[in-house]
């Protein structure tokens, strides 16, 4: 496996983790001035998006190395 495999490895984790975080904060917490749960799902959204792009990639760079 190449660096730039690992590197987007480590990327999809850490969104998908964050994503998580989020997740946590809309069961548990309530909103304040910038923190509402409407932001906090878009950051999901766009969290989630961002690691499906990197897995693509991922996949791609292994369909290219087989």
């Amino acid at each position: 496996m190449d660096k730039r495999q690992k590197r987007l490895i480590k990327q999809i984790e850490g969104l998908r983790k964050q994503a998580e975080k989020h997740k946590e904060k809309l069961k548990t917490k309530k909103g304040k001035k910038d923190t509402t749960h409407d932001y906090w799902k878009a950051e999901i959204e766009e969290y989630e998006r961002q690691a499906d792009e990197k897995e693509e990639i991922l996949k791609k760079l292994k369909r290219g190395k087989s």
